[in-house]
């Protein structure tokens, strides 16, 4: 097990992306200690919960608040002693025309994509200083690269999650604490799938697949990768 006493905080743990990547660290030997909004997401996950029981636990939080997130690492230290990973999948998307654009749904986009990401961190970041270790995944998305028609306030929030996640690095290279982010292409997951019932799903990339990457950016293996902006674009 590559990740045996590891303990993980991963946002967003209960989506089509999410459980993937909260199932391959729990069998990799991680603790995981992860989020949820709605009591009805954590259906999806119950089997999980069967097999690892104590291992894999669920808490309320809305990470875009700091006071939520900071009771979130609180409970995983208290639960199983440290945090070695952070994975901040909660996210959004939203397509409008910047002309067409209000200024609650440019807001919507910062706080889910941006501002959840420097809230978690900020949140985990004390505790992984003091140990002297850590690991932080992000995720980006294609407009962030290059900005997209209709995309403006979905790429401009990744866009900042691209740029924090630079800057985390080169400011946490000293102390032992690697910060990358994955690009994912379309994802095969059901809600894609009804979205866009024409598109050629064998073009697309499995969140499973997003998960195996994810998991070797925290390994031995990927111990030298920080700053890394890393495409899984799958075939498309």
């Amino acid at each position: 097990m590559r990740f045996k006493d590891r303990v993980a905080v991963i946002t967003g743990g209960t989506g089509g992306l999410g459980k993937q990547v909260i199932s391959v660290f729990l069998s990799e030997g991680t603790s995981v200690y992860t989020t949820y909004i709605d009591r009805s997401q954590l259906a999806v996950s119950l089997d999980l919960k069967e097999e690892y029981g104590e291992k894999l636990q669920f808490r309320k939080a809305d990470v875009t608040k700091a006071s939520h997130m900071s009771k979130i690492v609180e409970g995983a230290i208290n639960k199983f002693g440290r945090v070695d990973f952070l994975i901040n999948i909660v996210g959004g998307f939203a397509m409008a025309k910047l002309v067409d654009t209000e200024e609650a749904l440019w807001n919507k986009m910062m706080n889910m994509n941006l501002n959840s990401v420097f809230v978690s961190s900020k949140a985990v970041l004390p505790q992984m200083m003091e140990q002297k270790y850590g690991r932080i995944i992000n995720i980006g998305a294609r407009p962030a690269l290059t900005g997209v028609k209709n995309m403006s306030a979905y790429g401009a929030s990744k866009a900042g999650v691209i740029n924090l996640t630079q800057s985390m690095a080169d400011e946490l290279s000293d102390s032992n604490i690697n910060v990358n982010a994955i690009i994912p292409g379309t994802m095969d997951t059901p809600r894609n799938r009804k979205d866009m019932p024409k598109a050629d799903f064998k073009k697309w990339v499995k969140p499973e697949d997003i998960a195996e990457v994810i998991a070797f950016l925290c390994s031995n293996e990927g111990d030298k990768i920080s700053g890394a902006i890393l495409p899984v674009y799958g075939k498309t």
